[in-house]
């Protein structure tokens, strides 16, 4: 199978996955949210933040640095699992005796034992990491995206369970870690591969040299995309978190279905071409071709947000609907970001990688400081407005690397991201002229339709070249029944 059919055909199977996964655990959230209270959701969010932190920390990179080898060494892969095992059982330590007892004191007294049960999760990844990493070198998403979704639906269904019985804040607790444990157990059965009692000191140093830098970025970038609910929590407590938690959880689902496919298969393509120039034209095809489909989902997302957050939520989780605006807007940058971010790791450029998460995370915290003070509502706007400034950074370091200008790949986001504001402003628009008139479900279905019309409206009349090229690309990277969906799209509206 050529690596064309092997990308769209493994992003297809992650698409469903994180699609089965997302609504799957969104309903749950949904039950929970109405069931437990801001307090309780905010307690557990703050102690996820640092689980997030401790797993890339385990991770340390070595799931990277097994897809992108270019053969399959057993030695360096034994050699990967093993020091994954010694990071695991450190940050577990570390977690339990130092990490918890210091949250305890200085944020929340519930949260310290929240985060001693959670740091089992630490031992649970680093089991697997090695074995993640062999599936998805092999293009075995068809096994990554079942065991999602079937660890997500049946510990979602135990922490229901759990909280209908009243567990409160502990059904969220088991409800992560029955999930890790069975996504945990799949993975190495999946992989039909045991480490030698071998470990190699070279490798060692070739893996950790390519890991660290990696590693390093991840942990400032995830603390950077997390420093503003770090610090709403801090700053304004776990009923405030709770709120920003709230506001932006269908944003997250939403990144999973459409973003995180592609960010989890981009890496395992793209390392597997050769030449700097063709990795270089694979990444503009897959910016236009995410952008194409993300941008106006976003958009659309911000538009709806108060209406979406009080009909699935309730109408006590109100705030967090404006949130949930204010952060969408923000997103359209970390589409371009993420693709870029991944074709540097592909050609070994980690440490630039590491150099525009450090950007980020500084300016994260000082917009977050600057911001707080204003409430929640600015808080995300403030997200927002340091997503776009930051984006330069990874379009010059793509230019360094790649000698691609940044006029070109913004040229390429521009048909996508100018259609989508439109729309944006015209939603905006018809809300007003409602004035809530419909029940609430009636006119989320009323914005979403006209949403969709607005938007195909604006690529097939103003951008109809660049459509037709978007169109082409799509066609010859998506699986063969997939080939007859896209073709039907593109008569509908008037591009053949």
């Amino acid at each position: 199978m050529t690596l064309k059919k092997n990308l769209g055909r493994s992003t297809a199977w992650m698409s469903l996955a994180a699609t089965g996964n997302s609504v799957t655990s969104f309903i749950i959230f949904i039950i929970l949210s109405r069931i437990l209270s801001a307090t309780e959701i905010g307690l557990v969010a703050f102690a996820l933040i640092v689980v997030e932190i401790g797993k890339l920390i385990v991770n340390a990179g070595l799931t990277q640095a097994v897809i992108q080898r270019t053969d399959w060494d057993n030695t360096y892969a034994s050699t990967c699992f093993y020091l994954n095992v010694v990071f695991s059982v450190a940050v577990t330590f570390l977690t339990m005796f130092a990490a918890a007892p210091l949250i305890s004191h200085y944020y929340e007294p519930q949260a310290g034992p929240i985060l001693k049960v959670l740091s089992i999760i630490f031992f649970l990844e680093g089991l697997k990491a090695v074995h993640e990493g062999k599936l998805k070198r092999e293009f075995s998403f068809r096994v990554i995206a079942l065991r999602t979704v079937v660890g997500s639906l049946a510990s979602g269904i135990l922490g229901v369970y759990l909280a209908i019985n009243g567990f409160g804040v502990w059904a969220l607790v088991w409800q992560q870690i029955i999930c890790q444990l069975l996504i945990t157990v799949v993975t190495i059965i999946s992989a039909k591969w045991k480490p030698d009692f071998s470990f190699s000191t070279a490798y060692c140093r070739q893996i950790l040299n390519f890991s660290t830098p990696l590693t390093f970025a991840q942990i400032v970038s995830n603390l950077g995309s997390r420093v503003f609910e770090m610090l709403v929590g801090i700053m304004m407590g776990p009923a405030a978190l709770g709120f920003y938690r709230i506001g932006g959880r269908a944003l997250y689902i939403l990144q999973d279905v459409v973003l995180k496919p592609l960010e989890t298969t981009i890496l395992s393509a793209l390392s597997r071409i050769p030449q700097r120039q063709q990795q270089a034209h694979g990444v503009i095809r897959v910016i236009r071709m995410s952008c194409y489909i993300t941008f106006p989902i976003f958009f659309g997302a911000a538009a709806v947000g108060p209406e979406f957050i009080g009909f699935a939520f309730g109408n006590k989780w109100t705030t967090s609907g404006y949130v949930m605006t204010a952060l969408a807007i923000g997103i359209a940058p970390v589409v371009v970001s993420q693709q870029i971010n991944a074709v540097l790791t592909a050609s070994g450029h980690s440490r630039l990688v590491m150099i525009v998460a450090i950007i980020t995370f500084a300016g994260n915290c000082i917009a977050g400081l600057i911001a707080i003070p204003f409430g929640l509502i600015a808080t995300a706007c403030a997200f927002s407005v340091r997503s776009y400034l930051t984006l330069f950074f990874n379009l010059w370091f793509f230019k360094r690397v790649y000698l691609v200008g940044i006029l070109h790949v913004l040229k390429v986001t521009a048909p996508s991201f100018i259609s989508s504001v439109v729309m944006f402003t015209c939603l905006f628009g018809i809300k007003f002229l409602m004035a809530s008139q419909l029940p609430v479900l009636a006119e989320l279905v009323t914005l979403c339709v006209a949403g969709t019309f607005i938007y195909a409206t604006c690529i097939r009349v103003i951008f109809k070249h660049e459509t037709q090229v978007f169109f082409s690309e799509s066609i010859d990277l998506v699986p063969a029944k997939l080939k007859p969906v896209l073709g039907n799209i593109q008569r509908i509206i008037k591009l053949t």
